[in-house]
């Protein structure tokens, strides 16, 4: 089974959100077995402002939520739902996080309305616990000290060459 995607007119990141590249996030992988990377999740949340509302330990899935702030700029509090599906086999876990609420700019929602920003929270606060897990995500990471922008300058190519034109 696998989690739901995301809707455009939500502030959320998902797994399931493939058809959404501003909305998907990159599974994570955990090491070791399946019944400690759970453990670990569960304490974990905590420390990320997340309360547990469903385990369900023969899934591997849990569910929590925590209160968030839709913007900087729109001081409105409201709460995120956070799901977690852990797989045995893949050692991958799979999210999805949305925010409940979602607040418009004029027009009123409609099916191409977009909600106010949440300022990437749902994404912030699921990287802060990825990270205090020690957990590696599958995405493509930018590192300043492997990625040279000098590896990316143009190369010269045999059709820079007239000569070999007739």
């Amino acid at each position: 089974s696998q989690l739901l995607g995301c809707k455009p007119s939500e502030n959320c990141v998902s797994t399931s959100a493939i058809s959404s590249p501003d909305k998907f996030g990159a599974p994570w992988s955990f090491r070791g077995d399946i019944e400690t990377a759970f453990k670990d999740l569960i304490n974990t949340l905590p420390s990320v402002g997340l309360q547990i509302a469903t385990v369900d330990n023969d899934r591997k899935y849990l569910r929590a939520n925590g209160k968030t702030t839709i913007s900087i700029n729109y001081p409105l509090n409201d709460v995120d739902d956070v799901e977690f599906l852990l797989d045995p086999k893949q050692q991958l876990v799979f999210y999805r996080s949305v925010s409940r609420e979602s607040v418009f700019f004029f027009p009123p929602q409609n099916l191409y309305s977009v909600p106010i920003s949440d300022s990437g929270s749902n994404r912030a606060r699921l990287e802060l616990l990825r990270t205090k897990l020690g957990w590696d995500t599958l995405a493509a990471l930018y590192s300043s000290e492997d990625d040279d922008p000098r590896d990316y300058l143009p190369q010269k190519s045999p059709f820079d060459d007239r000569s070999n034109l007739q």
